[in-house]
């Protein structure tokens, strides 16, 4: 249900990497990551976790992608 969302997220913020991970076929990947339930969304800046969502939840998952865009560009200055 989310999907469709996702992508028009990732064409709104070309800036920011957007992957998509099949945790079925990917079970090493999803055990590592402590994935309990799908879908979960990762906030990473440089290789380091610094967010994290879980659930179908837009306005959430919009307002977390505003606020990482917002400290990338205080980090900037």
């Amino acid at each position: 249900m989310i999907a469709p969302f996702y992508c028009e997220l990732s064409e709104k913020y070309p800036s920011l990497m957007f992957v998509v991970i099949d945790v079925d076929e990917m079970t090493d990947f999803s055990s590592s990551w402590d994935i309990k339930a799908t879908p979960t969304f990762f906030f990473l800046r440089d290789g380091e976790q610094i967010d994290k969502l879980v659930g179908a939840n837009k306005p959430e998952l919009q307002k977390k992608i505003i606020a990482l865009l917002d400290s990338t560009a205080c980090d900037e200055k």
